[in-house]
């Protein structure tokens, strides 16, 4: 009983979070600046009309609103929910795994996955990296490997440098023969980020996997245009990338983790 209370915890407080990171992303991406984002209460992004307390329970107010805005009765994103949900359920699953291994470990990787999704979406809705969350995220990412039991410093400091020059050369090459930029500046901190709260297999698994992922969804439009040269917003699919490098990383550990 008193495990199924910690792990009920965890989830509200993940989710609660999650919340939050909606608002990170609903308003970076409105490019409002760090005073509006941080202070003021959430609104309807329709009507405008400032939420009560009790449309902003996470994941229950979208379910008892049916998806809608009390006043103006327009269809809420169902990314609000899914970011919650995704707050929720990836610090209860993190602490699953990796608690015997410390707190550090655990708020590090959670931390990690959040800045993953805000990050994602961002980029999917403006195109642009924020770096207070970039050259934030590869700070703290350093930081934590000294109080982390499953990544040791110099490990976080070659992953973030691996991560940030392999795009910044992958760039340089294919604007060289190809006359065309390949890869954002952008793309380059996001992977420093990865680096530093994943080590160089992070990087390597984001980029390769990433781009598999993109190709494969963007694929259709490939074919249509026959062409690659078109916009993408390659850090939702970078993330994906990480995310898969962070089990494949962690896979062999997780049945010893779990006991």
């Amino acid at each position: 009983m008193g495990e199924l209370f910690i792990y009920l915890l965890l989830f509200l407080v993940g989710a609660s979070i999650g919340s939050f990171l909606n608002v990170l992303i609903y308003r970076f991406s409105k490019r409002e600046n760090l005073r509006q984002i941080l202070s003021g209460r959430s609104y309807c992004p329709h009507c405008k009309t400032p939420l009560r307390w009790y449309d902003n329970i996470p994941l229950l107010s979208f379910v008892l609103l049916e998806g809608k805005c009390r006043y103006c009765s327009a269809p809420i994103s169902l990314r609000y929910f899914f970011v919650e949900f995704v707050g929720g359920l990836s610090l209860l699953v993190l602490y699953h795994f990796f608690h015997p291994l410390g707190w550090p470990t655990v708020l590090g990787l959670y931390i990690f996955v959040c800045l993953l999704v805000v990050l994602s979406f961002i980029d999917w809705e403006t195109f642009e990296v924020p770096d207070i969350f970039t050259f934030g995220g590869t700070a703290l990412g350093l930081i934590l490997s000294f109080l982390r039991k499953d990544i040791t410093p110099l490990e976080a400091f070659i992953g973030a440098l691996i991560g940030f020059f392999s795009v910044v050369v992958i760039s340089f090459l294919y604007k060289k023969f190809r006359g065309v930029e390949a890869l954002g500046l952008g793309d380059a901190k996001f992977l420093a980020v990865v680096g530093a709260f994943l080590g160089p297999i992070g990087v390597y698994c984001s980029l390769f996997l990433g781009s598999v992922f993109a190709l494969l969804y963007f694929l259709p439009q490939v074919v249509k245009s026959r062409s690659l040269q078109f916009a993408v917003p390659f850090v939702p699919f970078l993330a994906l990338g990480a995310l898969v490098g962070l089990i494949c990383k962690y896979f062999p550990y997780l049945g010893f983790l779990s006991k």
